[in-house]
């Protein structure tokens, strides 16, 4: 989603429900912490839930590679190959269980 586009979709988010936080942070990737992604991210709250909604940017992934053990047909873990000249976005809800953010489905916000 690219930033006019993030940026429309927020202002809809707060003139219909409201922002009840935001902010931005930079985070290591899991499998690669020489690298970096940038998170944006607001929190509202929709039917009584509370939701939060990440962009994340970051290296592009270009490449996934399989590691299988020696058994059957099982993979042990995937290795990701990014490009770091390359970015990458991706938007995710989630939906406030407990302590923890659990993933949703983007069509649970009907705007």
């Amino acid at each position: 989603m690219n930033d006019s586009g993030w940026e429309r979709l927020t202002d809809a988010i707060d003139i219909k429900l409201g922002i009840s936080r935001h902010g931005r942070d930079m985070r290591a990737l899991e499998d690669r912490p020489d690298l970096s992604e940038k998170v944006e991210y607001i929190e509202f709250a929709n039917d009584g839930q509370e939701l939060r909604l990440e962009r994340t940017t970051g290296p592009a992934i270009v490449d996934r590679k399989s590691h299988y053990s020696h058994r059957a047909g099982t993979a042990n873990r995937m290795e990701y190959i990014y490009d770091t000249n390359e970015t990458a976005q991706k938007v995710t809800l989630y939906r406030r269980q407990d302590d923890d953010w659990e993933a949703v489905d983007m069509n649970e916000l009907a705007l």
